[in-house]
């Protein structure tokens, strides 16, 4: 078992709260309530890999009572987002490893008290007994199936992008495997993920919400022609089911950026 370390969270705590942090949340939850759940959802999920390599849960389940829920939610302070940075950077404080760029989903749980919340977490891969990048894990478990032949149109048609890894994030932070250069889009809005043979779309608990052909959802199976949209930013997935066809002048693979260290 896992020591109880949670005392090596606190002077990140400290800082947060002393931040803007505590602006989030309108004067609705307490902040150091909030970042202290968050920490313990991340300490009680904490998993040991190879050479004790600790790995952080990167699901995390925000439950609030349903009136504190609609009021920060309608607030337009981006919490969701807010809260996803600042788990990175806890994370990053105490020495851990995030496989995934952290997921925070708000829930509306009317067992939870006014102006409290409660915090669980999980992990979104299976577990990893090495210290294998989230890529490098995806390409070793899809090793021996064949990637379809697919791509992203943009929708005025200038770009195609061809997806050529069984994992491929998507939004508008520069570490994201393909960059959408639009304000309304989240940083790190939606993933693609090879599933039996098919990608399957997810959405990352971003802002403005994503659809396929105009519905919505966290998790739509795509088919050849289906019409992606994240916020303002629509593409298009292309799955070609014979041969390739001749590559136009057009076509260009999107660069992975990796930011300054």
């Amino acid at each position: 078992m896992l020591e109880d370390s949670l005392s090596r969270f606190e002077d990140h705590i400290q800082r947060l709260i002393e931040g803007g942090f505590a602006r989030l949340f309108s004067g609705r939850l307490h902040p150091r309530e909030v970042a202290v759940r968050l920490a313990r959802a991340m300490e009680d999920n904490l998993r040991q890999a190879e050479q004790g390599t600790l790995l952080a849960p990167d699901v995390f389940y925000v439950r609030l009572n349903p009136l504190d829920h609609t009021a920060l939610l309608n607030d337009g302070a981006n919490l969701v987002e807010r809260l996803q940075d600042e788990l990175v950077e806890m994370a990053r404080a105490v020495g851990l490893v995030l496989l995934h760029h952290p997921e925070v989903r708000i829930l509306a749980d009317k067992d939870i008290p006014l102006h409290h919340v409660d915090v669980t977490a999980q992990h979104a891969a299976p577990r990893l007994e090495t210290t294998q990048t989230m890529q490098d894990a995806d390409l070793a478990q899809f090793r021996e199936i064949a990637l379809p032949e697919a791509y992203l149109v943009l929708e005025n048609g200038t770009r195609r992008i061809p997806i050529i890894h069984p994992v491929i994030n998507l939004g508008r932070h520069r570490d994201n495997d393909i960059i959408l250069d639009d304000p309304s889009v989240s940083r790190h809005h939606a993933q693609l993920r090879l599933r039996f043979g098919h990608y399957v779309l997810f959405d990352l608990g971003s802002t403005r919400g994503t659809l396929v052909n105009g519905q919505p959802g966290a998790e739509h199976t795509l088919q050849s022609g289906d019409v992606i949209t994240l916020a303002n930013s629509r593409l298009i997935y292309i799955e070609q089911l014979s041969g390739p066809e001749e590559t136009s002048a057009s076509t260009q693979a999107f660069p992975r950026i990796v930011p300054d260290s």
